[in-house]
């Protein structure tokens, strides 16, 4: 299960910062995924981490 939850959430942040950066110019909006994306991916490299 941990496994599949570092992988949704790496992909999920890399979408968020794309779409954060991609669109920042058209809404305010769009601003705050990209530090929830780099906070997806901290939490992917986390999981990634032995326990």
């Amino acid at each position: 299960m941990g496994f599949f939850a570092m992988i949704g959430s790496m992909f999920l942040g890399i979408f968020c910062i794309f779409l954060g950066v991609h669109y920042r110019k058209k809404h305010r909006f769009n601003l705050i995924l990209i530090p929830i994306g780099i906070a997806l991916i901290l939490y992917a490299i986390y999981l990634g981490f032995p326990k």
